[in-house]
């Protein structure tokens, strides 16, 4: 019970601190990754402070952090970005956007935030005496609601399927749970007061003082804007004119979890983001594009289409390798197959399946409603399995901290058909659509992937945390949203910044604007892009099934491109080196002995930007300052 309630009140603080970080003192983002600073550090107090003196077992710690982890995917990125896209339509919309003109009475009002002074209120600030009027959000927060919990529900359905396949057959490392495996571990009898047994090297503090030294030492800088600064950014480096700029950014953090990155993997990702950076050079000197970027994808459009190619494949192939678990499972969830055991499941396999066709009907159907034709549901749903399926496993692979789409499922499905044939309700649902899926930096099903790997851990019966996920998703939309519609009553929303007011929130009505007036067929440039990069996705993982040795991995291909991952060449490149020689020179053995350095680089910047943090509340409100994690 207390593990319960210790998770719950984490998982809802996560919630809260993501939304006040960035919205009301605009300091460092605690929700911007896939690994948050909101549930990391929350981790690494109890571990060290509160689990001896209450009894907090290894499996509870467990259980606490992952509601943590999953409430801390839903802030800004999720819930914030959807209450930003219910409510602008009508409170941004000027005779000079077009916007009213162009979405008039085919803009479901269920789904949102009418006009009136709740409108204005929520932007501008709640009048002296006045009170939230809680009851015009009941609407369209009871149907935002029900979406929600489809797409949850997928999500976790979908991991469930696919988890026996990825851990135990696959072996996927997860190397983005080393660190938190770490904190957790039993200390053993006679462990002193350093309760975290990795503390205990003195490699593990060399590592945790360099972060933690830099981060201290800028924060200096908050104070006295003359105080000289320690960078984590090096000058470009270009190859020309054309080529676009090359990102020197060295952050230890990031290093640290490359560290736990295979090798070829980590190859892959440096050498892919710097061919790629080449080959845009080149069409840049022919005067080649693609198309014009789309907004929450990768860019240049050539760039995001090719890598979606690779994520198509990626996830293709990826069902097909575990067809013979799948024909299983299907075989345990409808003809009850007694030989196949789903007892290690969070749920059943028939709960699994029967869960995951009835969430994926519900948002057909809600997508139908809002007016989206039946010939693009498919394309942009299938859009929607790709990018997050594919996010998620390129993160379990990889350990990357953080990775956005490579092109988002609306443009992808657009490409595909045209937006000459598609009415016009079809493109305001299509605009609605980003309510639930636009920025993916941070998402809940890499989040439940994570989850499923620290539960694998725990001895016993696992049924039981079904109820642990089903209480975080709760508890954290319910959080999410309370506090963003508080807060935004109290200060003005209009003060939250680019998510409520600028381009990230006009963007989907803007591009609604956009296609209606400027219809357009079959785009077969971006096509060809996706061709192209599943062609050489193909090649790389046939060259690799006959080669076991061929050196480069086509996950980084796949990733290499995205961003942030575009930005982190300096960081991958400085991980590969150190790895390479480690392994080179003491091999295993020496990766092992090596393995608390790099765990005390990941802790110290988060403990760093921690205190970063608190000095911001204190004495920067509302004027705070960012710490990099991975941008």
């Amino acid at each position: 019970m207390l593990s319960l309630t210790l998770g719950t009140l984490l998982c809802c603080l996560a919630t809260v601190a993501g939304s006040y970080a960035r919205f009301v003192l605009h300091t460092t983002r605690l929700d911007q990754n896939h690994l948050s600073m909101a549930a990391v550090v929350p981790l690494v107090l109890i571990a060290a402070c509160l689990a001896r003196p209450f009894r907090i077992s290894r499996g509870e710690m467990i259980v606490i952090f992952s509601m943590a982890l999953i409430g801390a995917t839903m802030p800004t990125y999720f819930i914030g970005k959807l209450i930003a896209n219910i409510t602008v339509p009508y409170y941004l919309a000027t005779p000079e956007n077009q916007w009213a003109i162009h979405f008039g009475s085919d803009l479901a009002n269920y789904a949102v935030l009418g006009r009136g002074p709740a409108l204005e209120w929520f932007f501008e600030g709640l009048p002296r005496g006045a009170t939230i009027p809680w009851g015009v959000w009941m609407v369209p927060i009871f149907w935002w609601l029900t979406v929600i919990a489809a797409f949850y529900g997928c999500c976790l359905c979908l991991m469930v399927l696919l988890r026996k396949q990825w851990m135990d057959y696959e072996r996927v490392e997860y190397p983005l749970m080393e660190m938190p495996l770490a904190v957790v571990e039993d200390p053993g009898p006679g462990s002193g007061w350093l309760r975290i047994p990795v503390t205990r090297s003195p490699l593990f503090w060399i590592g945790f003082g360099i972060p933690m030294f830099m981060i201290l030492w800028n924060v200096g800088s908050y104070f006295s804007s003359t105080f000289p600064t320690i960078s984590w950014r090096f000058p470009d480096l270009e190859f020309g004119r054309q080529f676009p700029p090359i990102r020197m950014r060295l952050y230890p953090m990031i290093v640290g979890f490359s560290y736990f990155i295979k090798l070829d993997i980590l190859l892959s990702l440096w050498l892919f983001n710097l061919l790629t950076n080449l080959e845009v050079g080149m069409f840049n000197r022919l005067g080649f594009e693609a198309g014009a970027n789309e907004e929450y994808s990768t860019k240049p459009l050539s760039v995001a289409a090719q890598t979606m190619g690779a994520f198509i494949v990626m996830v293709s192939v990826g069902f097909y390798m575990a067809r013979d678990h799948l024909r299983a499972v299907f075989r345990k969830a409808f003809r009850g197959a007694p030989e196949i055991d789903d007892s290690d499941e969070v749920m059943s396999y028939r709960a699994a399946t029967i869960g995951f066709g009835v969430c994926a009907c519900y948002l057909v159907v809600w997508h139908y409603q809002t007016g989206m034709e039946l010939k693009f549901i498919p394309l942009f749903l299938i859009g929607c399995l790709v990018i997050y399926l594919g996010i998620t496993r390129v993160i379990a692979e990889t350990g990357l901290i953080a990775l956005r789409a490579p092109l988002m499922p609306q443009p992808f499905a657009l490409f595909l058909l045209g937006s000459e044939v598609l009415t016009q309700r079809t493109m305001v649902s299509i605009a609605l659509s980003y309510t639930w899926c636009s920025d993916t930096k941070t998402t809940i099903m890499p989040s439940l992937a994570h989850s499923l790997r620290l539960y694998d851990t725990i001895r016993g019966h696992r049924k039981a945390l079904l109820g642990v996920i089903l209480l975080a998703m709760t508890a954290g939309v319910g959080a999410s949203f309370f506090y963003t519609i508080y807060a935004g009553y109290e200060t003005g929303a209009a003060n939250y910044g680019g998510i409520f007011t600028g381009g990230l929130a006009q963007f989907p009505w803007d591009n609604l604007v956009k296609k209606t007036k400027d219809p357009f067929a079959t785009q077969w440039k971006p096509i060809a892009f996706m061709a192209i990069g599943m062609v050489v996705t193909s090649v790389l993982m046939l060259v690799r099934y006959r080669y076991p040795a061929w050196p480069l991995h086509p996950v980084g291909f796949a990733a290499g491109p995205v961003i942030p991952a575009s930005y982190l060449l300096l960081s991958f490149l400085t991980a590969w080196f150190i790895k390479q020689a480690i392994l080179s020179v003491g091999g295993i053995r020496g990766y092992r002995a090596g393995k608390p350095f790099f765990i005390g680089l990941i802790l110290g910047h988060f403990v760093g930007a921690g205190v970063s943090f608190v000095v911001d509340m204190v004495w920067f409100p509302g004027q705070g300052h960012s710490v990099p994690f991975s941008d």
